[in-house]
C-alpha cells in the first residue's frame, strides 16, 4: 500500500459517480438532502430507486467540497481506511501525509487522525458514505466507531439499502438528523410524463396502466419505457409487477431478452467488467469491437453508460450486469478465455489491482 499513488483503491470509487446520459434532473429533492454542518441525511432504498444518482447530482451542485466513498461487501477494514484518505486527497491535495508513513495503523487510528486534520483546515465539508455492503453485526460496529470521530464540520450522507437503526441515536448527538425513504424516490406523474417525452414515447390509457402498476419505481420504470418502446414483447407487464416478487429482475430478463442477438453478445462479454474503457473493450471483444455499437448502447443508458471520467469510460447498470454475468458463466470456456486474457493485459499494462477479476 505505501508508495502507490492510489493506495491500492480503485480510483472511481472515491469520486462523485457520473450521471447517466439520460438523466432526469431530481433538483426538487435537494431540500430534502440538505442539511447543517453537523447534521446526518439517510438515503435509504432499495436497488433501482436512483439513490446514488440523486445525491451524486446533488454533490455536484454544492459549493461546500464533497468526500465521497463508495465501499462494497469485499473491502477489508484496512481496504476502507484507505479509501477515506484517498477519497480525502480528492478535494485536499495532500492530505495526510502520514498515512504511508506511520504504516502499519489501526483504522480506528486512521478514522480518528482523518476526523483531527479535517477540523484543522477551517473549513466544512460534505462526506458521502454509498455503502453497498449487506447489514450485518460488524457493519454496525464499523459504522458506529467511524461516526462517533466525525468532526463537527462534515456533514454526513449515508446512502443504503437497509436502516441501521443503532447509529441513529449516535447521528441525533451531532445535529438534526433528515430521512429519504422509497416515497419521497419514487417519480411523480409529472417526472414519468417527461421522461415518456424524452424517450419519444407517448403514452397511452394502456401504457399508463403499466406505469401505475410500477408505484414510482424509477428502475422499473425506465425498463417499462423500454419495452414499450421496443414493442417486442408479449409479456403483461402490470400483471408482471403487481405479481411477481422480484419485479425489477423480471423487467431486466425481458429488456436483455429483447436484444438483438448480436448486441447481447457484446454486452455478455463487456459485463465481465464492472466498469470498462475503450481500450479495455477491445481487448475483451476483439473482431466485434466497435466504437460505435458501444456508444450507441451508452447513448440508451439501460445496459451500461458513458462516464464523464475518461479514466473510467463505461459503467454497467448493477442488475442488468448480474443477468448478463449469469449468462456468461453458463459459457465456461468463454469466460475462461476472457479471464485469461485480461488478466494478462493488465499485467502488461501494469494494472495489477484489475488483474484480480470476478
Amino acid at each position: 500500500m505505501p508508495g502507490d499513488k492510489n493506495l491500492g483503491v480503485t480510483l472511481s470509487r472515491t469520486l462523485i459517480p457520473p450521471l447517466p446520459a439520460d438523466y432526469l434532473s431530481r433538483k426538487r429533492l435537494f431540500p430534502l438532502i440538505s442539511n447543517q454542518t453537523a447534521g446526518t441525511t439517510f438515503i435509504i432504498a432499495p436497488d433501482g430507486y436512483g439513490k446514488t444518482s440523486l445525491v451524486a447530482e446533488w454533490a455536484q451542485n454544492q459549493s461546500t467540497p464533497v468526500i465521497w466513498m463508495t465501499v462494497t461487501n469485499s473491502d477489508t477494514l484496512n481496504e476502507m481506511s484507505a479509501m477515506m484518505i484517498l477519497a480525502t486527497r480528492q478535494v485536499v491535495p495532500g492530505f495526510a501525509p502520514w498515512f504511508e508513513h506511520d504504516q502499519p495503523i489501526r483504522p480506528t487510528d486512521v478514522v480518528r487522525r482523518w476526523g483531527n486534520d479535517l477540523l484543522q483546515t477551517g473549513r466544512d465539508y460534505i462526506f458521502v458514505l454509498d455503502n453497498l455492503r449487506t447489514e450485518d453485526d460488524q457493519d454496525v460496529k464499523i459504522e458506529t466507531q467511524l461516526i462517533e470521530q466525525f468532526p463537527n464540520n462534515i456533514h454526513f450522507v449515508a446512502i443504503r439499502r437497509d436502516a441501521i437503526k443503532e447509529i441513529y441515536s449516535i447521528c441525533a448527538s451531532r445535529g438534526p438528523i433528515k430521512v429519504l425513504s422509497t416515497q419521497e424516490l419514487r417519480f411523480t406523474d409529472e417526472e414519468i410524463e417527461l421522461i415518456a417525452a424524452n424517450h419519444e414515447i407517448k403514452l397511452d390509457e394502456d401504457s399508463r396502466k403499466v406505469m401505475q402498476a410500477a408505484n414510482g419505481w424509477p428502475a422499473a420504470t425506465s425498463l417499462i419505457l423500454e419495452n414499450l418502446k421496443t414493442r417486442t414483447g408479449t409479456v403483461d407487464l402490470a400483471q408482471l409487477m403487481s405479481s411477481t416478487i422480484e419485479p425489477l429482475r423480471e423487467l431486466v430478463m425481458i429488456v436483455v431478452g429483447n436484444l438483438d442477438p448480436g448486441i447481447s453478445r457484446v454486452c455478455e462479454k463487456l459485463s465481465i467488467l464492472e466498469s470498462f474503457t475503450l481500450e479495455d473493450a477491445k481487448i475483451i471483444l476483439g473482431d466485434e469491437f466497435s466504437v460505435g455499437l458501444i456508444n450507441s448502447i451508452a447513448h440508451k443508458g439501460e445496459i451500461f453508460t458513458l462516464s464523464r471520467i475518461p479514466s473510467v469510460g463505461y459503467t454497467f447498470s448493477p442488475m442488468v450486469r448480474e443477468i448478463f454475468l449469469e449468462n456468461l458463466r453458463k459459457r465456461v470456456n468463454l469466460k475462461a478465455d476472457l479471464h485469461q486474457t485480461l488478466i494478462e493485459y493488465f499485467e502488461r499494462r501494469g494494472r495489477v489491482s484489475d488483474a484480480i477479476i470476478q
